[in-house]
């Protein structure tokens, strides 16, 4: 096989279908590689990883996984591409390692319809977060320009969207969480499928629109909430978007979740005047309240879990600063019970748990109901 490789890489340069590393070309005459891997997983990936023993569970006959490693029977139709590093010294990519838009339409059918039910959430997300990532740099490496691959990949990229969205949610706990597994790039691969499925909307505006496009467009405004430079108006993002997307009743509810968002940020920011804080508490109610309601859906609601540490911090300090600042605020005014709604949570155990992050700690009133200690 490796002396197979070495012929293709020999034929594909000669006909001009691979870029010759010997002879560097310029950027406008380079070549874009174009996939014939009719597999979801190239042949040499497969009997490779099959020799040095990297086959993962959901590779191996089902039956099998029961009675230990050695005896996991590898199934080569169940293989799908791993995610490989572009890094020096390694070769390019050949056509026969790259998986046409129909194929990588097929990989992700198989991924989220056959393989997720087959196995518990948490075990399988990192499988799946890996093979979604190999799926979006084979589109990146091909460069798709058809009209019928864009649809593809447009196709392709709103439902790796949606399940990042429900790994960040489903992997935010903490029990049951494989050590492998990091939120933080999680997060990082969502905000980079995104980005890519909303330069694909931007670029083929105007030869094709996706019927779930408002969809995803909603989550992106969502999205803003958990950004560390979030706009500075919402009217920003929205510029240059169709007048039937914005007016989608998805969208606007998306806006109105990110205004009220906005509002228990910027409010209380360092550089502004301290406001009442009943006015202050009715803003981070509304925001709790509109997200809890019938109007926002399961995946909106992740989307905006992203930025819920955010939020809670500037509530929790917001609080301390107008205690500090000789407010009308008594030390034993905040109890758990009231905290579980300002700070958007279900169980005054969470809350407890949050503030004593902080160094706070959770004391009782004469009547025994538990408060915030703000002099802790």
């Amino acid at each position: 096989l490796k002396k197979k490789r070495e012929q293709e890489r020999r034929d594909a340069i000669a006909q001009n279908l691979m870029q010759d590393p010997n002879k560097p070309r310029s950027l406008a005459d380079a070549i874009t590689l174009v996939g014939t891997c009719p597999d979801m997983c190239p042949e040499f990936e497969r009997v490779q990883r099959v020799v040095e023993r990297e086959v993962n569970n959901p590779e191996c006959d089902p039956k099998s996984l029961g009675k230990g490693f050695a005896d996991r029977v590898p199934l080569e139709e169940r293989f799908v591409k791993k995610f490989r590093r572009s890094a020096a010294g390694m070769d390019e990519q050949l056509p026969s390692d790259l998986r046409p838009p129909a194929i990588l339409q097929k990989t992700v059918e198989y991924l989220f319809n056959k393989l997720l039910p087959e196995f518990p959430f948490a075990e399988i997300t990192n499988y799946l977060w890996d093979r979604t990532r190999a799926v979006r740099n084979d589109f990146s490496i091909q460069q798709v320009r058809k009209l019928a691959d864009v649809r593809i990949a447009i196709d392709c990229f709103e439902r790796i969207v949606r399940f990042h969205l429900l790994s960040l949610h489903q992997m935010a706990r903490d029990a049951g969480i494989p050590p492998e597994y990091s939120w933080k790039q999680d997060h990082e691969q969502m905000e980079k499928a995104l980005y890519s499925l909303v330069s694909f909307y931007d670029d083929n505006s105007s030869r094709y629109r996706s019927a779930n496009e408002a969809e995803i467009r909603a989550y992106q405004i969502i999205f803003c909430l958990g950004m560390k430079s979030r706009p500075t108006s919402i009217e920003d993002t929205l510029q240059g978007w169709p007048s039937h997307i914005i007016e989608d009743s998805r969208v606007q509810r998306a806006i109105r979740l990110y205004k009220a968002g906005s509002r228990a940020f910027d409010e209380n920011g360092p550089l502004r005047p301290p406001m009442q804080h009943s006015i202050a508490r009715q803003n981070w109610e509304a925001f709790w309240d509109l997200l809890r309601s019938n109007e926002v859906s399961y995946l909106m609601a992740c989307a905006a879990e992203i930025g819920f540490y955010m939020m809670r911090d500037t509530i929790i300090r917001a609080i301390f600063r107008t205690y500090r600042q000789g407010g009308n605020v008594r030390t034993e005014d905040w109890t758990l019970t009231e905290l579980v709604q300002v700070l958007g949570f279900d169980e005054e155990e969470e809350v407890q748990d949050f503030c004593q992050q902080y160094g706070f700690t959770i004391a009782e009133r004469a009547d025994g109901t538990p408060y915030l200690d703000l002099t802790s």
